[in-house]
Parts: C-alpha cells; sequence; structure tokens
C-alpha cells in the first residue's frame, strides 16, 4: 500500500510539503468546471513538479457533474469528463475517479440505463488510454454508491471499479466492513478519512483518522483479506481540519502517523 493525499494545489512547493510529510502521491479533485482548464492548463507544471519531487499521481476525479439530463447523457458535461480523464492520463494518474447523478424527472430504471450507458462510454475510452474508471461511493451529484447500486452498475461493466471512503458508508448507516469484505476486490481507491456522529445519528465533524468513530484496526483487516494493495489517501475534509492551518497541519501530520501502523505491506 502507499500512502498519500489530496492537494488540488499545482505549485511545486506544494508538492514539496507532500513529498515532506513522507508521502508518495497527490490525489488531484477536479470538482467545477472551471477546474478543468485550470488542471488543463497546469499539466505542463505538475508533469515538472513530479519530476523534481519524485512523487507521483495516485488518481484525478471528478465528483461534481450533471452528466444525466432526463435519463440521457448531456454530450458537454460528458466532453467535460472526458477532458479531465485526458488530462489524468496525461499526469499519468492510473485512476480516474466520477460518479453519477440522479434525475428525478425519469425512472429510476430509466436512470439506470443512463448509468450503464455512461460508464460504459467511459470505461471504452479509458480502455483506449490504458487507465481504470472507478465510481466514488459519495453521493454528491452521484446514486452509484451503496450495494444495491453496485449491483446493477458494475455487474453490467465488469471493467468499472470502485473508490470506497467508509465515512460516506458510515454517515449514511451503511455497514461499511460488509461493504469493504463483499466489494473488496472491486476497489481501486481508498479515502483516508475519519468521521463522527453524536448518538451515531448526527454529524459532528469529520477529524483526522484515528480520532473519530470508524474502527480503522477491522477496516484494514478487511482490506488485507480482499488483498487490497492500492492506493490509501487522506482527505482532509471539515473546515476543522483542512489543511493550510497550524490545527489542519497537525492533523495531517497524525493522520499519516496514525495510519503507518496499519500499513504492513
Amino acid at each position: 500500500m502507499k500512502l498519500g493525499m489530496i492537494n488540488n494545489q499545482f505549485t511545486l512547493e506544494s508538492y514539496q510539503q507532500v513529498k515532506q510529510r513522507g508521502l508518495s502521491f497527490v490525489e488531484i479533485c477536479c470538482n467545477y468546471d472551471k477546474d478543468t482548464q485550470a488542471l488543463r492548463d497546469a499539466v505542463p507544471q505538475i508533469q515538472e513538479n513530479l519530476r523534481e519531487t519524485g512523487l507521483v499521481i495516485g488518481s484525478v476525479g471528478r465528483w461534481n457533474s450533471q452528466v444525466n439530463r432526463g435519463g440521457k447523457l448531456d454530450e458537454q458535461q460528458f466532453s467535460t469528463v472526458k477532458c479531465n480523464l485526458d488530462s489524468a492520463v496525461a499526469v499519468g494518474a492510473p485512476v480516474f475517479v466520477c460518479g453519477f447523478n440522479y434525475d428525478d424527472s425519469v425512472s429510476r430504471f430509466r436512470n439506470y440505463c443512463a448509468a450503464v450507458e455512461y460508464f460504459g462510454q467511459l470505461t471504452d475510452y479509458a480502455r483506449s488510454k490504458g487507465i481504470t474508471v472507478a465510481v466514488c461511493n459519495c453521493s454528491w451529484s452521484n446514486f452509484i454508491v451503496s450495494p444495491e447500486t453496485w449491483s446493477v452498475v458494475l455487474g453490467e461493466i465488469p471493467e468499472l471499479m470502485l473508490k470506497y471512503d467508509c465515512s460516506h458508508a458510515y454517515n449514511e448507516g451503511r455497514d461499511y466492513l460488509k461493504e469493504l469484505s463483499d466489494w473488496g476486490e472491486r476497489i481501486a481507491h481508498f479515502h483516508i478519512k475519519g468521521t463522527v456522529k453524536s448518538n451515531g445519528v448526527n454529524r459532528v465533524s469529520d477529524p483526522p483518522a484515528g480520532m473519530d468513530d470508524l474502527m480503522w484496526g477491522s477496516i484494514f483487516a478487511t482490506l488485507y483479506a480482499r488483498n487490497y494493495d492500492g492506493n490509501l489517501s487522506i482527505e482532509p475534509h471539515s473546515s476543522t481540519w483542512k489543511g493550510g492551518t497550524e490545527l489542519g497541519d497537525r492533523g495531517i501530520l497524525f493522520t499519516i502517523d496514525y495510519i503507518r501502523k496499519f500499513m504492513l505491506r
């Protein structure tokens, strides 16, 4: 396993900071249309950053997109997603992460049909580029987040993989250990993010892993049981713990020290 983190800055200094923390890779998230062009423009700088630091790009992702319009693919949005994927290829990312939004104006069946069409076309496109597509289990602009939906869409598209984050399942009341056990062999990218709920119901915060509710020992035991040996990406998330502040930076170091105890290979 390799440990890295999300970093959406493209400066050499930000990559050097990731390197100084003893991490192996950077994950890039492009969540808005403006980010697509910013990433495309930054490709030469990112390539130079990687040469200077010896880091690699672990994945590139697009969480927020409205590709599904009334059960049909919005070609302009789809083109934007493919542009993000092209940038991922250009910086050497092995995985491209995205989701697929639900449209309430059409039936669930039509939404599933559109999702299968979308991921079918996207995995075909990715195959020609030598990159893996993974659907995130985050529900932001995405409904392919649970075993119910995976059995349909991933069941139809064997090449489609998962980007998994235990906090999402936990916050939505699902059994993240069972999901990891049942679907662990389809995981291509894994997020490290803690979360806390009061009375098991009300979300309080997303603190560093090891300062939260999730059972990280059991999580890693399950990952090993399912032969996961991929990237582990730290996601500083809540306003309290995002990097750039003294507390946020110390939280990142806390997570690194805590998670390394579970990394046996």
